[in-house]
């Protein structure tokens, strides 16, 4: 006959008595990693998408179709922004690489529960917002869409992730 223990699997340690990983930090760090290959794509791809972006701005504008005012100066404001960017691709992917390396080696820290993985992870999630700061400034913030996915899904994520470090022991 086995032993039963219903405190052992509730208590949060496994049957060696190592502590078990919480189901949410298993999700967020699965979503980490989705969005850190997702982050590389992208990052890698940043040269071919402002080409193919730049393209659709010059066919609108030869269309002959008649632009308002404020399409006009939106299309001016992101190709300035592109441009910039442009200019500046080899300092953001850099970044942007480093930023994706950080929050995957803090992602695998906190699967290890680790309390340092926090703090590693929150510098992966920073370094590209402040970093894009510094070379683009705020031009690089010309829609809520931008602003959602270039702020708002890394300091979600950090807030998730703060919830969690009663979690990380070691």
């Amino acid at each position: 006959m086995t032993d039963f223990n219903p405190t052992l699997k509730s208590s949060g340690f496994s049957e060696d008595g190592k502590p078990e990983l919480p189901s949410a930090i298993n999700i967020l760090t699965i979503l980490t990693f989705i969005g850190c290959g997702i982050g590389v794509l992208f990052s890698l791809l940043t040269p071919v998408i402002n080409k193919f972006f730049l393209g659709l701005m010059d066919k609108a504008r030869s269309s002959g179709t008649e632009l308002t005012a404020k399409q006009l100066d939106d299309m001016e404001k992101g190709k300035a922004v592109i441009e910039l960017t442009q200019a500046n691709m080899v300092p953001l992917i850099a970044i942007g690489l480093v930023g994706i390396a950080l929050c995957i080696a803090g992602a695998i820290m906190m699967r290890k529960l680790k309390k340092d993985g926090f703090w590693i992870y929150c510098g992966g999630e920073l370094l590209p917002v402040i970093g894009s700061f510094i070379i683009l400034g705020t031009a690089q913030f010309t829609g809520v869409v931008s602003v959602l996915i270039g702020i708002g899904i890394p300091v979600l994520f950090i807030i998730l992730y703060s919830m969690q470090k009663k979690h990380l022991v070691k």
